[in-house]
């Protein structure tokens, strides 16, 4: 379920004091984070009613689930946050501030809950784990190697490094791929053309002439079978690509279709 709602008073490093409301698993935890976050809390209070209604909105969005992430918001997350573990910055401190600086909502909603569990005693490894689709076997791994070995701000520089490799490979093959579809889609389209339009008004015409299949070359015999067949069963023909699309996609994300397909 949600999480409760706290309002708090708190001074920052200025001394200037300020009012706000935060989502937490308990107070303890929210005077825990806003301290390392360089706050003094002077008071927290649950919100109740209308108040923890109209904060605890934003974040049951239903919608926000089904953002994306992308390759370059996750290469910023890694550099910023190799440059603050770099310079002394704890787990949740990154963590917090990485969730603010973030632009991409799904993202600021996975950090969130990074953070949550990291302050709960997680392991950011174990924490990551919990979204394969954003973070895959390479990302968790990386980093539980630099946790053991210490050195956690090498390991997300070297991942930033392979997502931009990753980033760049995409774009060349997305360029390099361009025309070829275009060409493809635009074929496609002109064949559908002439065999739903211009075939069967040829069509009549032999038809008209009195010429039948009997005296028909077998290619233009075939052609004619195909055009009836897009023309008369279109509706199953729709169907039966969708139903094709959905099976690849799912043989596709499954471990042996994935590489054959990469091989392919």
């Amino acid at each position: 379920g949600a999480m409760p709602t706290f309002t708090y008073v708190a001074k920052d490093q200025t001394g200037k004091i300020v009012k706000s409301s935060s989502e937490a698993e308990n107070e303890k935890i929210l005077v825990k984070r806003l301290r390392e976050q360089g706050y003094w809390v002077t008071d927290v209070k649950r919100a109740r009613g209308a108040a923890a209604a109209k904060e605890g909105a934003p974040a049951k969005k239903p919608l926000i689930s089904f953002g994306r992430v992308k390759l370059g918001d996750l290469t910023i997350f890694c550099r910023q946050f190799a440059t603050m573990i770099n310079a002394g910055v704890s787990l949740v401190r990154c963590l917090a501030v990485l969730e603010t600086q973030s632009t991409n909502v799904k993202l600021k909603e996975i950090i969130r809950s990074i953070q949550t569990d990291v302050e709960g005693g997680a392991t950011l490894s174990k924490s990551l784990m919990k979204f394969p689709k954003v973070f895959g076997n390479l990302f968790v791994g990386l980093v539980r190697a630099g946790e053991v070995g210490g050195v956690l701000d090498e390991t997300l520089e070297r991942l930033a490094g392979f997502l931009e490799a990753d980033m760049n490979l995409r774009r060349k093959i997305k360029t390099a791929m361009t025309y070829p579809v275009l060409v493809l889609f635009v074929a496609t389209g002109i064949v559908l053309f002439l065999m739903t339009f211009i075939l069967p008004k040829f069509m009549d015409l032999f038809e008209e002439l009195g010429i039948g299949e009997d005296k028909m070359p077998a290619m233009t015999i075939m052609l004619k079978h195909m055009s009836d067949f897009i023309l008369k069963r279109w509706y199953p023909l729709i169907v039966g690509v969708i139903v094709f699309a959905v099976a690849f996609k799912a043989y596709t994300n499954t471990k042996m279709g994935k590489r054959q397909w990469d091989w392919v």
